[in-house]
């Protein structure tokens, strides 16, 4: 029988199982679906090659028989499964599928809220932090963080940035519609303003928010062991903005050209694309884990460091797809209407296509533990050239200098084809060899 490949991949949405665990596995993974936006558990496929290996008749049996009710018992709110089966050819898939909930947090009975909450981390099924339990609460009570208060005065707010916003208009109940301030719980008619509003109109949002900062780290090298200089940059999420791409933007201007009477400089990334990774950052991190928003610039790549895991139906593998899951929906309406965004959805579509404009390599997202990392490469998209020899120059020209290890990893060759590469370039003059041994670089003559 020839091999089938399962064409969809693991994600916070759907897990591979060869074939059937024990079922305290499957419920843990029951639960973090259910304190997602669900999923489905697929029994029956190899999760390292893909390959559809089928389910026997003993385990379809126990699944179907024994399972729905070892979970409803195990499970707090008791959770019921839908089971069915997928076939392919003389083999068939057993799928658990978890529908999504509003009545978070899920968690196994036998351990206790705090200790049998699950989540889905990336295609991982992890324990959940206390935080994320209490986000979960929070979501299904349908509260959001940014619209809780911040017990401080209303004089936390800026007048200035107020009238920037409204106008002349600036009223209590424009400030209670846009959720800007919000009622005390135990005196309806005393008020504080929310994390939205601290975050957006304060001046030192850091003094009531701690973590309402960005550290930006330049390191020398590409092991980030020497650090050159770091600045934490704070004030209104505006501010942060502006200020973060400013300070960025000067550590990777790659060279300088004279156009008219003034001196330019071009970015080894898109301005636009690193506007929308630090934005996005800043607007969707989850502002009650302890940190900075972290952005490092190295010799070969940016990162971008935002606390909070993609929230959602929001996953590694639709990234740019236009889904689109809030997770401080008071935070994005406001940046919204002073344009800090444009269009809601696009973002990360529009990251992609300015790298991919500019002929740089794709960014790449990471999601571990509860943060995701986007990282930014100084490197042209090497598909998008002819020859080997085209895209070394290309690398050149972005990093100044390249070494022959760069050149290997860019081209994803042995490290003596990239040495035979760069001496043809070296023979025909069009790259320069400077040094000897180890610290041998290559230049653009």
């Amino acid at each position: 029988m020839s091999k089938v490949i399962f064409s969809e991949r693991e994600s916070k949405l759907i897990e591979f199982k060869s074939t059937v665990p024990k079922f305290d596995a499957l419920i843990k993974t029951c639960i973090a679906f259910a304190n997602a936006a669900g999923g489905r558990l697929i029994i029956g496929i190899d999760d390292a090659t893909h390959a559809v290996v089928g389910i026997d008749d003993k385990d379809r049996i126990r699944v179907y028989d024994d399972f729905p009710n070892c979970l409803y018992d195990s499970t707090s709110p008791s959770l019921v499964a839908q089971i069915y089966e997928q076939n392919f050819g003389e083999r068939s898939v057993l799928i658990i599928e978890i529908p999504a909930s509003p009545r978070k947090p899920y968690f196994l009975k036998s351990k206790g809220i705090r200790n049998g909450t699950y989540i889905r981390v990336g295609s991982s099924t992890r324990k959940a932090t206390q935080e994320y339990i209490e986000d979960l609460t929070r979501e299904a009570q349908r509260i959001h963080y940014d619209e809780e208060i911040v017990h401080t005065g209303l004089d936390t707010l800026s007048k200035e940035f107020l009238y920037d916003f409204f106008g002349s208009r600036v009223t209590k109940k424009r400030l209670l519609a846009e959720r800007i301030i919000a009622p005390k719980a135990a005196n309806k008619n005393d008020y504080c303003p929310t994390v939205a509003g601290i975050l957006m109109f304060s001046e030192t949002p850091q003094d009531y928010i701690p973590e309402a900062l960005v550290r930006c780290t330049q390191f020398k090298g590409v092991e980030g062991r020497n650090i050159i200089r770091t600045e934490d940059i704070t004030g209104s999420l505006e501010s942060q903005i502006s200020e973060s791409l400013k300070i960025v933007s000067s550590w990777i201007s790659t060279h300088y050209e004279l156009r008219g009477a003034k001196l330019t400089h071009q970015l080894a990334i898109p301005e636009a694309a690193l506007r929308e990774a630090t934005t996005n950052a800043l607007l969707h991190r989850k502002y009650n884990i302890p940190g900075a928003t972290k952005i490092a610039v190295y010799d070969d790549r940016v990162e971008i460091f935002n606390p909070g895991c993609f929230p959602g139906l929001v996953d590694l593998n639709s990234l740019g797809d236009g889904t689109t899951y809030l997770r401080n929906p008071v935070l994005v309406r406001l940046a919204y209407k002073i344009h800090l965004v444009e269009t809601r959805g696009t973002g990360i579509r529009l990251i992609y296509e300015s790298c991919k404009k500019a002929g740089i390599k794709k960014p790449v997202y990471h999601e571990e533990g509860d943060f995701v990392k986007v990282v930014f490469y100084f490197e042209p998209d090497s598909s998008s050239y002819e020859s080997d020899e085209e895209a070394i120059i290309a690398l050149i020209k972005i990093q100044s200098s390249v070494t022959a290890q760069q050149v290997a990893s860019y081209l994803s060759v042995s490290h003596n084809t990239a040495i035979r590469k760069l001496g043809s370039l070296v023979k025909a003059k069009k790259v320069q060899k400077i040094g000897k041994g180890p610290s041998v670089k290559y230049h653009l003559k």
